[in-house]
């Protein structure tokens, strides 16, 4: 079997996710995940922080959650009721889906309801969702940047390519979601891939019962399909005819019915394994992925874990991955779908994640002044104030919080406390 799209146990990788975890339990909500983001976050923001370079011109998740926006007195605390997470509102953020730990939760939530919604609109007006995955070989010494742009390339070509026209006809397509996901190992290196979600009319691709456990269609369509995409990463240089075989059965992949909804969104609020969105999951994953040796693959914010706890390499490749990624979208409709659909959102990722509208499951602690949330910021205590507001009752909880670590020595040098101050995005007061 070649290097480029093995998972471990025969299984293609960004295919099976599964295998990203140990172990395949529920997760449950705590707030322990609150806080876990937020020390997440702040890992990455000492990794993506540039010495030498000029305020503005820093990574924007470095500035993330650490200013007051302009009309913003104070730092709203909130908790939800059943003490399972916590929140802060009133601050800027930098609406980072690939670089930040706290927006990607936020931003994920919000595109989980929209191809929630998009879904259950085209299922129950007879439809189907074909969820299909493409990938192709890479090995460890492959550059991710060119990587990127040639897999962008391939895309385009297959979507032009009279096959794929013909066939979406075809089928009946609507429209598509795409959303590009990264994941990583030591032996085999960076891995994109992308999910795509095609809505399309039932049974259009001329598919019959699922062929295995996992929920995988074939068909003469889709095998067709599969050898345009094959014929086409060897035209732009992914491999080569020595590994046509494995990029027969791994490169290219469909699944539908009920296991393209389980498989489509993993992860809501409740971070459970669900039926809503895989197309979002990746963005969100946090957790340690098990093992980092042999083929185990890491999404970047696993990476973040291993990091933070002092792993160079980990620490490496995330700074790699942000260079790279800068720029690229993650999630992306065709146009015209979400009317079809009938999903009217079409807010953009920087406005999801600067939303502060209280939820329906949130109540209000109290608050921060400015001079509390930087005496926070400045002994590094954000995660472990995530975790102990969420059982907090009222003010009164806060200011003990704070007056118990306002003893201890200041770990930072000092916190953005200038009120617009964001990234370059807003001017100084």
């Amino acid at each position: 079997m070649s290097a480029a799209v093995s998972a471990g146990a025969g299984r293609p990788l960004g295919i099976y996710t599964k295998s990203l975890h140990a172990g395949g339990a529920a997760k449950t909500k705590s707030p322990a995940a609150t806080a876990g983001r937020y020390a997440l976050q702040r890992t990455a923001q000492g990794l993506l922080w540039q010495k030498g370079v000029e305020w503005k011109e820093q990574h924007r998740t470095c500035w993330c959650c650490r200013s007051l926006k302009r009309e913003s007195g104070s730092v709203g605390v909130f908790r939800n009721a059943d003490g399972s997470g916590s929140s802060l509102t009133g601050l800027n953020r930098c609406g980072e889906i690939w670089t930040c730990p706290v927006c990607a939760a936020r931003i994920c939530e919000e595109r989980r309801r929209e191809l929630s919604a998009g879904m259950t609109a085209h299922v129950g007006n007879g439809g189907a969702a074909y969820l299909f995955t493409l990938t192709f070989p890479h090995e460890a010494d492959h550059d991710l940047g060119e990587m990127l742009e040639r897999f962008a390339n391939v895309r385009q070509r297959m979507q032009n390519s009279r096959t794929w026209k013909r066939l979406m006809q075809q089928a009946g397509c609507v429209g598509r979601v795409s959303a590009l996901e990264l994941t990583i190992s030591q032996e085999n290196g960076w891995h994109p891939h992308v999910h795509m979600l095609v809505f399309a009319k039932a049974g259009g691709l001329g598919e019959g019962a699922p062929i295995n456990e996992h929920g995988d269609l074939d068909s003469p369509e889709i095998a067709e399909l599969r050898l345009q995409w094959v014929n086409l990463l060897l035209k732009v240089g992914f491999g080569d005819r020595s590994k046509v075989t494995d990029m027969m059965k791994h490169s290219f992949n469909v699944r539908g019915g009920t296991k393209a909804a389980e498989y489509i969104a993993k992860y809501g609020r409740d971070e459970r394994w669900g039926a809503s969105s895989e197309m979002t999951a990746s963005y969100q994953k946090t957790g340690a992925a098990g093992e980092r040796q042999g083929l185990m693959h890491f999404t970047p914010f696993q990476l973040l874990t291993w990091a933070g706890n002092g792993d160079a390499w980990a620490a490496c490749r995330f700074r790699e991955y942000a260079k790279h990624i800068a720029g690229k979208r993650a999630i992306t409709w065709t146009p015209g779908l979400k009317k079809a659909l009938g999903v009217d959102s079409d807010r953009t990722d920087d406005e999801i994640a600067a939303d502060d509208s209280r939820l329906p499951e949130q109540i209000e602690v109290g608050e921060l002044t400015t001079e509390q949330f930087q005496t926070v910021l400045r002994r590094a205590r954000l995660p472990d104030f995530m975790r102990y507001v969420a059982d907090a009752t009222c003010q009164a909880d806060i200011d003990d919080y704070v007056n118990a670590i306002a003893s201890i020595a200041p770990t930072n040098s000092g916190a953005v406390v200038i009120r617009g101050a964001f990234a370059g995005r807003y001017a100084i007061n």
